[in-house]
C-alpha cells in the first residue's frame, strides 16, 4: 500500500544518511582527490566536451600520427580543460604540439596515461594483472562480475572469437561470474526471423552453460558451485529474443539444475511485466527440481541510443520519457522481487549507486527476510567508498567489472564515453555525491526525487497490478492494404517503419511469409492496351530464398509486341495529360 511504502521510504532516508556518513568516514585521500577532480569536470562543460571528444575521436586509432593530429585539432577547438591541474594542461598542450613532429615518441605515453587513468573503471585482461586484481578483491570479500568489452561484431568469425574469450574466462579457476551480451556471440540478430535467431542464440548459450557446469568455482568458505553466466540486456530490440532464449535453454533437462541470470532495465515499461512472467516460469521450474535463477534489476544505460533509434524510424521512444517514471518502476520491480514467495525462485540483484534506492531495498529485504536471496551490485571504480559502506551493511557486494586487453583498449572507448556522459548527467545521483551531506541542497534534491518515485509507484498500474505501457506502440493495421489514396495536398512526411520489436508485427510478417511459401506458381501474361495476349516466349522466375523453386513464369514480348505497347502508350498520353492532378493521384 502507499502508506506502507512511505513508511519504508522514511526508514530508508534515515539509513541512507547513515550509509553516507560511513562512506565519507572511510573515503581514502586518493578517492577524495578523484572525486574532487570529477566534481571540477562537471563544473567545466567545455572540459567535459573535450574529454568525451578526446576519448571518442583520438584514442580509437592505433596510428600515432592520426592521434596526434586529432589531439591538436581538438585542443585548438575546445582549449585546455579547466578541470585539470595546471601542469596537466601544460603537458597536454605541449604533447599536442610536439606530437605533430614526433608522434611515435609523444603519443604512446599519452595513451598509456589514459589507460592508467581508467584502470579503476576498466580492469586489464592480461593474465597476471587480472589474477592479481581478482585475488585482491576476493581477499576483501568482494565478488566480481566480469564483462569482456569489445566493439560491435560484424560477422560470425568475430562472434566465434568473442565466444571463445568468454569460454576462456569461465575456464579460469579465479573467475566466478561473467556477463554476456547476445549481440556479442551472434552477429545475425534479425527480428523478422525471430525463431531462427532464438535458435542461433540458444546454441551459443548452450556452449556457455556447458562450460559453466564443467568449470566449478571454489568460494572462500569452501563451497563449490558452477560458474555463473549472466545475460546482459542491451537495446530494447533484444529484449524478447534474450528472454526467450534464456528460458528455453534453462528448461532443457541438461540445464535444469544450473543457476543462471538475466538483466531487466526499469526504464522500459515492459520490464515489470517480463519480471512477473519470469517469476511464474522460474517458480514452476523450481517445482520440477530446477535451480533458482537470478534477476539483476538496473535502471538502464542506453537511453541516448534508444532516442536516436526511435527518431530514425519514426517510432515512439522505447524507454519511459521521464526520470520519475523510471525511478517508480525500479522501486516497483525491487518491491516485487523482494517478496518472499518470489525471491525464493528468482534471486534479486539490486544494481544502483543511489544510496536512497539502496537503503530502500535494504529495508524491504529485511522486512521480508530475504537477505539470503538478494544482493547489491555496483560498478567497479564508481564511488568505491560508498561501495564499501554498502558491503559492510549488506554483508556482501558484487561489482560489475569491465575487462579489456591493452591491444584492444580502443574497444573500451564506448563504455568510457557512456559512463562519463551518464554519471555527469544533471539528474544522476553520482553527479551530486561529491558534496553530498545531510541537509545540503543536493541532499534535499535527491531525497525529494526519491520520495517522488516512491509516491509514483502506483500511478501507471492497470487492473490486476500489471504495469501498462506509457507509450503508443506502433502496430500495423492488418485490415488495410498498402495502397493509400491521398485526398488533398498535405505536407510530405515519412511513414514510420514497421517496428519488428512489437510481437504483433512479427506475427503479421510471419503470416505473410507463410502465405507466400505455400502460394502456387503464377503465370504472368503480357498485357498490351488493356488486353491479355500470348507472348512469344516464357521465362522462369525463381524464389531467391529457395533457388530450387520456380515461383512464377512470365511471358516474353517479341519486337512487334513491344512496338504495339509503345504505340498504345503514345495514344494514351494525351488523355492522361488532360486529367486533373487529383484524378491522376486517385487512380
Amino acid at each position: 500500500t502507499t502508506a506502507a511504502r512511505m513508511e519504508a521510504a522514511e526508514r530508508a532516508i534515515v539509513l541512507a544518511e547513515a550509509l553516507l556518513a560511513e562512506a565519507r568516514a572511510g573515503q581514502t585521500a586518493e578517492e577524495r582527490a578523484r572525486a574532487e577532480r570529477l566534481a571540477r569536470l562537471m563544473e567545466d562543460p567545455r572540459g567535459k566536451e573535450l574529454t568525451i571528444a578526446l576519448t571518442d575521436q583520438c584514442f580509437r586509432s592505433r596510428r600515432p600520427e592520426r592521434i596526434a593530429d586529432q589531439l591538436h585539432y581538438l585542443l585548438e577547438r575546445y582549449g585546455a580543460p579547466r578541470f585539470m591541474e595546471w601542469w596537466e594542461r601544460i603537458g597536454l598542450t605541449l604533447g599536442a604540439l610536439m606530437g605533430q613532429y614526433l608522434p611515435s615518441l609523444v603519443v604512446p605515453p599519452i595513451v598509456a596515461r589514459l589507460r592508467h587513468e581508467t584502470e579503476a573503471l576498466i580492469l586489464p585482461a592480461e593474465d597476471e594483472d587480472l589474477r592479481r586484481y581478482l585475488a585482491e578483491r576476493r581477499a576483501a570479500g568482494i565478488r566480481l562480475n566480469l564483462n569482456q568489452l569489445g566493439e560491435a561484431i560484424l560477422g560470425e568469425a568475430e562472434a566465434a572469437r568473442r565466444l571463445d574469450a568468454y569460454l576462456a574466462l569461465l575456464a579460469r579457476d579465479d573467475v566466478e561470474y561473467i556477463s554476456v551480451k547476445i549481440s556479442s556471440v551472434s552477429s545475425q540478430i534479425e527480428l523478422t526471423a525471430f525463431r531462427h535467431t532464438v535458435e542461433v542464440v540458444k546454441a551459443r548459450l548452450r556452449a556457455l552453460y556447458r562450460q559453466a557446469q564443467r568449470h566449478r568455482y571454489r568460494h572462500p568458505d569452501g563451497r563449490v558451485t558452477p560458474k555463473f553466466v549472466n545475460l546482459d540486456m542491451e537495446e530494447y530490440r533484444d529484449l524478447d529474443i534474450t528472454v526467450a532464449a534464456f528460458r528455453e535453454v534453462l528448461d532443457e533437462p541438461e540445464f535444469l539444475t544450473l543457476p543462471a541470470g538475466i538483466v531487466l532495465q526499469a526504464y522500459l515499461p515492459e520490464s515489470h511485466g517480463v519480471q512477473r512472467a519470469l517469476v511464474a516460469w522460474a517458480t514452476a521450474r523450481c517445482e520440477r527440481g530446477g535451480a533458482p535463477i537470478k534477476l539483476r534489476v538496473v535502471k538502464g544505460a542506453n537511453l541516448a541510443m534508444e532516442r536516436i533509434e526511435a527518431d530514425l524510424h519514426g517510432w515512439p521512444q522505447a524507454p519511459y520519457t521521464t526520470k520519475r517514471e523510471v525511478d517508480a518502476n525500479f522501486k516497483r520491480m525491487i518491491e516485487y522481487g523482494c517478496r518472499r514467495e518470489h525471491a525464493a525462485a528468482v534471486h534479486v540483484g539490486i544494481a544502483s549507486h543511489n544510496l536512497f534506492d539502496v537503503a530502500y531495498a535494504m529495508v524491504l529485504r529485511e522486512a521480508a527476510g530475504v537477505e539470503a536471496w538478494t544482493e547489491f551490485e555496483m560498478l567497479e571504480g564508481m564511488a568505491n567508498h560508498q561501495a564499501r559502506a554498502v558491503q559492510a551493511r549488506a554483508g556482501g557486494l558484487l561489482l560489475y567489472a569491465p575487462v579489456v586487453r591493452a591491444e584492444d583498449f580502443h574497444s573500451a572507448i564506448a563504455y568510457l564515453v557512456r559512463r562519463l556522459d551518464e554519471n555527469t548527467a544533471p539528474d544522476n545521483f553520482l553527479r551530486h555525491v561529491f558534496g553530498l551531506e545531510p541537509g545540503s541542497p543536493e541532499w534535499t534534491l535527491e531525497r525529494d526525487r526519491f520520495l517522488d518515485g516512491v509516491r509514483s509507484c502506483n500511478t501507471t498500474l492497470s487492473d490486476g497490478g500489471v504495469l501498462s505501457t506509457s507509450r503508443n506502440v506502433a502496430r500495423r493495421d492488418l485490415t488495410v492494404t498498402t495502397n493509400v489514396v491521398l485526398q488533398d495536398l498535405t505536407p510530405f512526411g515519412n511513414a514510420p517503419d514497421t517496428d519488428w520489436r512489437v510481437g504483433e508485427n512479427r506475427e503479421w510478417i510471419g503470416r505473410v511469409r507463410a502465405d507466400w511459401r505455400e502460394r502456387a506458381m503464377e503465370i504472368v501474361p503480357l498485357q498490351i492496351a488493356g488486353e491479355s495476349v500470348a507472348g512469344a516466349g516464357e521465362v522462369e522466375g525463381r524464389d531467391r530464398s529457395r533457388p530450387e523453386r520456380v515461383a512464377y513464369r512470365h511471358a516474353l514480348a517479341d519486337r512487334a509486341q513491344v512496338g504495339r505497347a509503345l504505340d498504345a502508350a503514345r495514344v494514351a498520353q494525351a488523355a492522361w495529360e488532360a486529367r486533373q492532378a487529383a484524378e491522376r493521384r486517385g487512380l
